[in-house]
């Protein structure tokens, strides 16, 4: 009998062993160690260290509220499988954050003290209809004396002003409970569309033929939609070089904190699918030039404000065809929180050699524009993205940098130049208007100047337009006359003047706009 006990007893320790060792689960959260950043996507990848039996299931919690199922992938040591993988989105109470219930408690409580401050203006706005109510002093007495007349009017005169006061005091008591609502609020709904009301999970079940006693090492990387960055540049001109400084902007919304982690940048958008996928229409947009002067500048519209602010998705592009696929590696672990605040990280620096020009257009500017010609841009990987100007020791202003395509020369604007002044001014002395055979004949000459007060020689392009007809068929005629060394471009109504301008020198060119048109008609803007 003992015996037919003992060996039972061995069976059921035996037949625990082996359920242990062939089912095995267990809850973990898995460091993020690296993530791959897309201009539109990323994909984050966490690295564990595991000792895996014949059977193993492990759910992987932290995980974004938000991936792409299809984009989960796992990178197993040898001699085991992956039999399943699942993805879930677990929504209970009790996966709401700390700060979740700290925010609805912090609600309930401002919104009583809204309620009792709400109460009390009432109060006191009943207490002034009634005094309003029965402001006429009187009396069943035949005599009313005067002293008793002049202490109730002041009574009604001083209550009045402190209703007045204390309502005003109320009023503004509601005005900062409902400011300090509406942040509690907007924070409160930021962080349910960051999934603080929600767990993501990734449960594995894995398989060997044998138990391994040695740590095997595992990643399992997914990609999310709400991860993105965007190059930004700082411009330093000095001497006739443009150092730069390349900045990301990266921003993620995944709900999930990237803490101490390796950064790698790469443009376009990552692929989300293992089958490969259609190539999207490389179309080209067909763009007008209305300036000779101005097509090629890399900034035309420029701003001196200060830049500052965070970036948003739909500032970016959804179609990269046609653009080179770059990528860039952060130095060090970085982290970047998940709740969408914009993080900026220094990727690299470098050298364009540049050539200074000077664009003055004295219609625009009395001071000409600075204009950097940098010839090796391409080598640089530059991508279109925010500029910041900076020149001895003066932030200019940012713009929207554009780049040209590969061979061209990229040309940056540093702004106006007081150094550099331009003006122009119609003759009157040589301008003139006459009829003659049933037309109208006006002629205006108009003068232009320049001048260089910089210590050194300085290369100027000087424009100015002319007037045009609304219509092709019109019946005005326009002609223009320019001055030696002036070009006159007929279809972008402008004429140009390329000049060298040594130290304190001033030049002064002319031309000449030749209107005919019938008499019958009188034109405006001329």
């Amino acid at each position: 009998m003992i015996n037919t006990f003992q060996r039972l007893s061995v069976v059921l320790i035996l037949f625990s062993l082996v359920f242990s060792s062939t089912a095995q689960t267990t809850n973990e959260f898995w460091p993020i160690t690296s993530v791959e950043v897309h201009e539109l996507g990323a994909r984050v990848e966490h690295t564990a260290t595991l000792v895996f039996s014949s059977e193993s299931t492990i759910i992987v919690q932290g995980i974004s509220s938000d991936i792409d199922p299809q984009t989960i992938q796992v990178d197993l040591p040898k001699g085991f499988d992956l039999e399943t993988v699942q993805y879930d989105v677990l929504h209970d109470d009790s996966s709401k954050s700390s700060e979740l219930n700290t925010l609805l408690d912090s609600i309930t409580i401002i919104e009583l003290q809204k309620k009792m401050f709400e109460a009390q203006l009432h109060t006191l706005n009943e207490e002034r209809l009634f005094l309003q109510a029965n402001r006429d002093i009187g009396s069943d007495s035949e005599v009313l004396l005067v002293d008793d007349v002049i202490e109730m009017a002041d009574f009604l005169r001083e209550r009045n002003q402190d209703l007045g006061l204390e309502i005003l005091d109320v009023q503004i008591d509601i005005d900062a409970v409902n400011k300090d609502l509406s942040k509690l609020y907007s924070r409160y709904n930021t962080l349910l569309s960051l999934g603080s009301d929600s767990e993501g999970i990734i449960e594995l079940s894995f398989s060997s033929e044998i138990d391994s006693t040695l740590p095997k090492e595992v990643k399992l990387s997914y990609l999310i939609k709400t991860g993105f960055w965007v190059p930004e540049y700082k411009l330093y001109y000095e001497e006739g070089e443009v150092f730069v400084r390349r900045q990301a902007a990266i921003q993620q919304k995944s709900g999930v904190n990237w803490d101490n982690v390796l950064i790698n940048l790469i443009s376009g958008k990552p692929a989300i699918s293992i089958a490969p996928q259609l190539i999207e229409d490389w179309v080209l947009m067909e763009q007008s030039n209305s300036s000779k002067a101005y097509r090629t500048i890399a900034c035309p519209d420029f701003s001196y404000s200060d830049y500052e602010g965070d970036i948003t998705l739909d500032e970016i592009t959804d179609n990269f065809v046609g653009d080179s696929r770059f990528s860039f590696h952060i130095d060090g672990n970085q982290s970047i929180n998940g709740e969408g605040n914009t993080i900026r990280l220094e990727v690299d620096s470098f050298t364009l050699d540049g050539e200074i020009e000077y664009l003055a257009a004295p219609a625009i500017n009395n001071s000409s524009y600075a204009i950097v010609h940098c010839g090796n841009w391409a080598e640089h990987k530059l991508m279109p993205g925010k500029a910041q100007v900076f020149s001895n020791n003066s932030y200019l202003g940012s713009f929207n940098m554009s780049v040209p395509v590969v061979g061209d020369t990229l040309k940056l604007s540093l702004g106006a130049d007081p150094h550099v002044m331009c003006s122009r001014e119609l003759s009157a002395e040589e301008s003139t208007s006459r009829k003659f055979g049933g037309r109208n004949k006006v002629n205006q000459t108009w003068k232009l100047s320049v001048e260089n007060t910089h210590s050194d020689s300085v290369s100027v392009n000087l424009v100015d337009r002319f007037p045009r007809t609304q219509s092709r068929d019109s019946k005005v005629e326009i002609s223009v006359v320019v001055s030696e060394g002036g070009q006159a471009d007929m279809q972008a109504h402008e004429v140009l003047f390329k000049m060298e301008l040594g130290p304190n020198e001033r030049r002064v060119v002319t031309y000449e706009v030749i209107i005919t048109y019938p008499s019958s008609m009188s034109l405006k803007n001329l």
